[in-house]
């Protein structure tokens, strides 16, 4: 679940009488893909422009159905590298539906001073297919035969990265897939699979070779 992560700032903050603070929130870490009822984690965070103490301030995850999912309270600490994040890591269960379900992060306001509003972010929980079966790749280089580490292996919406073997291992549902293996400075390569059992593959990558301009000096 290829590093890719969400991580942005709030759109969806209240528009704020004048003598109130507007919090924003931010939502990252989230998986790429999960699979039909598994845990998994998030960091959420919230800050006010202010620079306000948020620690101790409750964050909410709402589902696709408005239904309540988690609870947790803002650490007391805030996230490295910020004056102001203070955030929390909050374990929820992917839905048992496949698909894109969008969530939400949600934090109430409040009217003690100095008062704030209330907030959300988004977030999308995409779920897949339990996995049932183990397809086992091995990228090397064609001309040296040597493995190609770091490798990209994707079959859609399942995706691995080769370890120093050169071997990558992803977790699949049954059904046709296309394997796409591509590496850094490699041409890659796709092959269509049908997926009935664990399954084992090879994928042998042409270097990317850097253009050369054709010889301009005909004289």
């Amino acid at each position: 679940m290829e590093g890719a992560t969400q991580h942005h700032s709030s759109d969806h903050e209240a528009k704020d009488a004048p003598d109130q603070h507007a919090v924003a929130l931010t939502v990252w870490d989230v998986p790429p893909t999960t699979a039909a009822g598994e845990r998994f984690t998030v960091s959420v965070g919230a800050s006010c422009p202010a620079g306000c103490d948020l620690a101790g301030r409750e964050l909410t995850i709402i589902d696709h159905n408005g239904l309540r999912v988690a609870t947790v309270k803002l650490g007391g600490d805030v996230c490295p590298g910020t004056e102001a994040l203070y955030f929390a890591r909050i374990a929820v269960s992917a839905p048992l539906e496949a698909g894109s379900h969008p969530w939400e992060a949600r934090m109430a306001g409040w009217e003690t001073e100095p008062p704030h509003t209330s907030c959300s972010f988004p977030l999308m929980v995409r779920v897949v297919p339990t996995p049932e079966c183990v397809v086992t790749v091995k990228a090397v280089d064609k001309e040296t035969q040597t493995p190609i580490v770091g490798a990209r292996v994707v079959m859609h919406p399942y995706r691995a990265v080769t370890g120093d073997d050169g071997i990558a291992r992803v977790m699949v549902a049954r059904g046709q897939y296309d394997i796409l293996v591509s590496g850094s400075r490699y041409l890659p390569i796709c092959v269509s699979v049908d997926v009935t059992t664990d399954l084992i593959s090879s994928a042998e990558l042409d270097a990317d070779r850097p253009w050369t301009p054709p010889d301009e000096d005909h004289t």
